[in-house]
């Protein structure tokens, strides 16, 4: 997992605003959703080095003309959230549970 995605995952972890944090739980699993068709870690990396703007589309989508919040680490959290469930074969949802730090560190 790239040090960028663990980051944010533990940003996304400790992040304090519980309305705010359900936003951006909505927000990242949509865009984990949109991951859903990458097969492989490394169609995962390539993917986030060849594509820009994917939060963008869906924070246009489900918050339209909302500009409060960090769309790099967003879809950062939701890389790294479906890097964990190629390392893992389970499906992450932070909107039920976010993935523990021992998760985080070891698996991925």
């Amino acid at each position: 997992m790239r040090d960028v995605w663990k980051s944010a995952l533990e940003w996304y972890i400790y992040y304090g605003d519980r309305a705010q944090k359900e936003q951006y739980a909505r927000l990242i699993m949509a865009i984990k959703d949109r991951l859903g068709n990458v097969q492989t870690k490394g169609d995962l990396v390539r993917h986030y080095i060849s594509s820009d703007g994917l939060c963008e589309q869906v924070l246009a989508e489900l918050y339209p003309g909302q500009q409060w919040l960090d769309c790099r680490r967003t879809e950062d959290v939701a890389y790294g959230l479906r890097c964990l469930e190629l390392s893992t074969g389970k499906k992450m949802d932070i909107s039920r549970r976010a993935p523990s730090r021992w998760l985080i560190e070891t698996v991925a």
